[in-house]
């Protein structure tokens, strides 16, 4: 099977969205992932961004196994984050009373 890229403007609102904290959700494993490396939703966040804006690959996947997003395209990003390679894999989300956000569903050293 052929590896699949975000569009330019998938990888564009990820940046956005990414670019401010409040906008990014966090399932409760990656939160506890991130507490076990002493990092933070912005610290997340920041490496995102960095990663874009360094051009780095978004490869472009479809959510199989996550309740209520089965058949959602997400996005995996390969960032270093304190000198170890991370595994992070985001999707978008849209909350009726809040709007788009950014969902961070994995966030974990690369294995």
């Amino acid at each position: 099977m052929a590896e699949n890229n975000a569009t330019s403007d998938e990888v564009q609102e990820i940046r956005r969205l990414a670019s401010n904290p409040e906008l990014v959700r966090m399932t409760t494993s990656v939160q506890f992932d991130l507490l076990s490396h002493n990092l933070t939703k912005a610290d997340v966040c920041d490496e995102i961004v960095s990663w874009i804006d360094a051009g780095g690959r978004v490869k472009a996947t479809v959510l199989h196994t996550v309740p209520g997003l089965t058949g959602q395209r997400a996005f995996e990003m390969k960032p270093r984050i304190n000198d170890r390679l991370f595994y992070i894999k985001v999707t978008f989300q849209q909350l009726p009373a809040t709007g788009e956000r950014l969902l961070v569903l994995s966030s974990h050293p690369n294995h």
